[in-house]
């Protein structure tokens, strides 16, 4: 009779066992491969943009690069009017009385390359109510004035058109600097969303899987299998992983908020990227690192605009040291003119040519003598930031570089992660189910692999946009050609 009730014990824990078994929900396979992948797309209904129609629509509408491109119009504006003292400058005068009436003319015309001034003024003067024989009078003196010493030549003469023209160049460069940093700005906001859709994606796929942990243990603890313990610990991993999924949506609609702000728009409207793929096989090695340091300091606008600071300098400098000489001046006159009984003879009564020297020297003469000492100063502090600059460009390069090589091997080390996690989770999960081990390792597993997982989006979007920083940081990233 002992064996019969023996024989039966093991019967019914086999059946038992087996009815367990029938209640458990298929394994929640995070052996398919293609779960992590299955990606949060855009909302239903809701326009949809590529990378590069992002960065053509923040380009026209970015609030920020609007106000750099008032900038290089504001600096075009001075540069014309910088251009205009070189134009001819004429002011007719007019006047009439009771007594008299009188038209004058004044001209002034700088002359280019050699710092000297050409003046002509004109005046016809009419008498009509006086008992004078001679009722017209005329005036004409033409004045040619060619400093000699200080003043003299083309950086004189051109100094303040040339200070114009460098600070219209100074925001042109700044304008293209802010179109490029705000293209990777765009690409790594657009990519952002793209991260926290995937992210998004593995907390719903560990949510569904703690799921069913929590039902297998549920139906493992009616049939005495389990503690509550079992239960506890995968109600436990299922509220982490659903707070894990809220967390992934709030910043899935922060990042969203925020892509629109920098193209423009309201945070509101209804425009989000188009769904990308993010592919596991990235490129190999690119160009030699000489290579793109040699191609950085040719091509990056921060580099140009130091070096012409450094000539800016050097023209300040000699401008500075003219200034100490004395004003010494050639003059060339020529005044025709008198009184008639008509203009024509008025203006033919008399003629005189006029050839002289003018000259001066103030005896004070601080203010040049310190305005050279800090032009001086100036050249040799600008020449340090060119060298400080072009350390801080190999720098950003060799840092670029070195991200982008480190994102390529953690991609690949990291594959690697998600693959051995998936097998962990897959172990534990059918030893659990086989009733060899509590359910504690599936729960690790389970955290394992989320970890794994979401490290593997965070560095596929990574190296979207440190691609897109290293062409910016040596320089040849062409924004028209990149996103057009």
């Amino acid at each position: 009779m002992a064996i019969w009730r023996v024989a039966l014990s093991a019967g019914a824990l086999s059946l038992s066992l087996t009815a367990a078994g029938a209640q458990q929900p298929p394994p929640p396979e995070d052996e398919r491969p293609a779960a992590a992948e299955q990606a949060v797309g855009p909302a239903p209904g809701a326009a949809t943009l590529s990378l590069a129609q992002a960065v053509v629509l923040a380009l026209k509408k970015n609030y920020g690069l609007l106000a750099a491109a008032d900038g290089v119009q504001s600096a075009r504006v001075n540069y014309t009017a910088a251009r205009a003292q070189f134009y001819p400058q004429l002011t007719p005068r007019y006047q009439r009385s009771a007594e008299e009436s009188s038209f004058a003319v004044e001209a002034s015309q700088r002359v280019p390359w050699t710092g000297g001034s050409l003046s002509v003024s004109a005046l016809m003067r009419s008498l009509p109510g006086t008992d004078l024989a001679l009722t017209r009078s005329t005036g004409m003196q033409l004045l040619l004035s060619q400093p000699l010493l200080r003043g003299f030549g083309p950086n004189a003469a051109h100094y303040a058109l040339r200070n114009s023209r460098r600070a219209q160049q100074a925001q042109e460069r700044a304008y293209e600097l802010g179109r490029q940093r705000l293209a990777v700005d765009v690409a790594r906001s657009f990519y952002q969303i793209v991260q926290q859709r995937q992210l998004l994606a593995v907390a719903r796929q560990s949510l569904q899987r703690s799921q069913s942990l929590v039902k297998a243990s549920e139906a493992r603890l009616q049939v005495g299998l389990v503690s509550k313990l079992d239960v506890f610990r995968a109600e436990l991993q299922a509220s982490q992983a659903q707070d894990a999924m809220v967390r992934s949506q709030a910043a899935l609609d922060t990042a969203l908020e925020q892509f629109r702000v920098l193209l423009g728009l309201s945070p509101t409207e209804p425009l989000e990227p188009e769904g990308v793929e993010l592919a596991d096989e990235l490129a190999g090695d690119g160009e030699p690192l000489e290579t793109l340091l040699e191609r950085a300091r040719g091509r990056r606008l921060e580099l140009q605009e130091s070096r012409d600071q450094v000539d800016d300098a050097q023209r300040s400098v000699s401008l500075a040291r003219q200034n100490l000489l004395p004003q010494l001046d050639l003059n060339l006159g020529l005044t025709q003119g008198g009184f008639g009984t008509t203009f024509t003879n008025a203006f033919t009564t008399d003629r005189r040519v006029n050839l002289f020297f003018s000259a001066s020297y103030p005896v004070e003469r601080s203010a040049e003598r310190a305005s050279r000492a800090v032009a001086e100063i100036e050249v040799t502090a600008r020449a340090r930031a060119v060298r400080q600059q072009e350390l801080q460009v190999e720098g950003e390069v060799r840092a670029a570089v070195r991200e982008l090589e480190r994102i390529r091997k953690s991609v690949e080390l990291q594959k690697k992660g998600v693959e051995v996690a998936e097998q962990q989770r897959r172990l534990a999960t059918l030893r659990y189910q086989r009733g060899l081990a509590s359910n504690f390792d599936v729960v690790d597993a389970e955290g394992s692999l989320v970890l794994a997982r979401s490290a593997l989006v965070n560095l596929l979007t990574s190296y979207q946009v440190a691609r897109i920083e290293l062409m910016r940081v040596t320089g040849g990233l062409d924004v028209e050609q990149e996103f057009k």
